[in-house]
């Protein structure tokens, strides 16, 4: 009899400990994400290729929420990723293929919407996001130059710089994951996404494959 007393508390216990937390009232949330994107290999018309290495990133994000289910979430990606890039030459031309070795950083805002399906602390979600990435590839564009200035304490500055070549491509993107809400304030989401980059030049393998570990504080 003890022993039936002693688990039925137990359970209305953790009951209340869930409940506790279930309601996910409309309001704002702040915070950020850690990123992991696995390794591409990508094909360009004229038979150039990029492979690009796994990679870790960093986001800030925050959102609104309509109710315990619906959000619509904004927010900003930052990545620089290691590549191979091997540079095909045109139709007619008798170079040979140039290798480069090299970092892109991509900047990449977006909005989306999740939804969760579960009112309770813990729940699995779907996402769907859209976006922008401006990437400069930190190739080369032009001859280096130099630039000088006047500085209040040095005196005349100059310095070397070198245009770089950049892209700017519509993103949009599909996700799952599992949001748990630790306290009221606080919730803990870890999800998968995969993103679609347009490149108009590219023929295959412009797909990304993200791992997204983020904290949230809640409003």
């Amino acid at each position: 009899m003890r022993t039936r007393y002693i688990i039925t508390l137990a359970a209305l216990c953790s009951t209340w400990s869930l409940s506790a937390w279930a309601d996910r009232d409309t309001g704002w949330e702040f915070g950020g994400d850690l990123l992991y994107q696995n390794s591409q290999d990508m094909e360009f018309e004229g038979n150039s290729t990029v492979s690009t290495d796994s990679d870790l990133g960093f986001a800030i994000s925050f959102g609104y929420r309509f109710n315990a289910n619906l959000e619509l979430q904004f927010g900003l990606d930052w990545q620089t990723v290691d590549y191979n890039a091997v540079i095909a030459p045109g139709t007619g031309n008798a170079n040979l293929a140039v290798t480069i070795d090299g970092e892109y950083e991509a900047f990449t805002p977006r909005v989306g919407i999740n939804y969760n399906f579960i009112d309770g602390p813990i729940t699995p979600y779907v996402s769907g996001v859209i976006g922008y990435s401006f990437i400069d590839t930190n190739i080369p564009d032009g001859p280096p130059q130099i630039g000088c200035w006047w500085d209040p304490w040095y005196g005349e500055v100059c310095t070397a710089w070198q245009e770089t070549r950049s892209a700017d491509e519509f993103m949009y993107g599909l996700g799952l994951g599992v949001r748990w809400d630790a306290t009221d304030t606080l919730s803990v989401r870890l999800g998968y996404e995969k993103h679609w980059l347009d490149f108009s030049q590219a023929e295959s393998g412009s797909d990304f494959d993200q791992f997204k570990l983020g904290i949230s504080f809640l409003y």
